[in-house]
């Protein structure tokens, strides 16, 4: 009984890193781009000529769908609650499942 406990704790620290790592690189993504974005408006000889307006409206198209990549990848892989804005968390503050 005690080596199926283990399995899962272990099964439960393998997703939480998947679901970190994930959450590091749409962080890292989002912010990328978004500073590209903002080079682009700036900067039109760049890449030619932008509408502002189609550049603000691809910012907050980014901004939408990290925020929606993020409600549903972090969360706690046992009880499925939001984690919080912590990306260093070892332990769910709702089932207190050890995550690191």
């Amino acid at each position: 009984m005690h080596k199926m406990a283990q399995e899962k704790e272990d099964q439960i620290k393998l997703d939480f890193a998947r679901r970190r790592r994930r959450q590091m690189i749409a962080i890292a993504t989002t912010c990328i781009s978004l500073v590209l974005l903002a080079l682009v408006a700036n900067h039109p000889d760049i890449f030619g000529s932008y509408a502002r307006n189609d550049i603000l409206s691809a910012q907050i198209l980014l901004l939408a769908g990290f925020i929606w990549f993020n409600i549903y990848n972090w969360r706690c892989p046992l009880c499925k609650k939001s984690i919080g804005p912590d990306i260093n968390i070892r332990v769910c503050r709702h089932c207190r499942t050890g995550l690191r």
